[in-house]
């Protein structure tokens, strides 16, 4: 199991940061780069824990689906997703918010366990995700700060 770690400072205020990265419906808007297809969040609102996602990805030209689960909920802090079903090749994703000056530190730190055909690829996998993961962050810096 191998642990990723990015970071990013946006020019938000911490409350509107936290509103929309927990509503799982809004990342198809800054996650294109990471293969995501679909996503489905239930119940759809209000999140808190025990809210289940349900994401449709590609990697590698495979298609895979994962459910994960709300596990940790606490308003403009911290939101933590675990992984429901074998085959999630992200175990658990922590997502932390500390306010900077009137911006937000996001930092998001992901437990990657690749299995079965992912397995042997798992340190392309990690490097993949990070490139991805940087690159959507970038786009979500660029998406929140242009909405002000």
């Amino acid at each position: 199991m191998e642990t990723l770690v990015v970071s990013t400072l946006i020019q938000r205020p911490v409350e509107e940061v936290f509103a929309f990265l927990t509503d799982a419906r809004n990342n198809a808007k800054w996650q294109a780069a990471g293969g995501l297809q679909r996503i489905q969040q239930m119940p759809e609102s209000p999140v808190g824990v025990g809210t289940r996602i349900l994401e449709t990805r590609s990697f590698m030209g495979r298609t895979f689906e994962t459910t994960s689960e709300v596990t940790e909920f606490e308003p403009n802090r911290t939101y933590t997703r675990s992984a429901i079903d074998p085959s999630s090749i992200i175990r658990q994703g922590v997502m932390t918010f500390a306010p900077v000056d009137g911006a937000t530190q996001v930092t998001f730190q992901m437990q990657v366990k690749a299995g079965g055909l992912f397995a042997i690829a798992e340190p392309l996998l990690v490097a993949t995700m990070k490139k991805d993961f940087d690159s959507g962050l970038s786009q979500l810096k660029a998406l929140l700060e242009r909405a002000a």
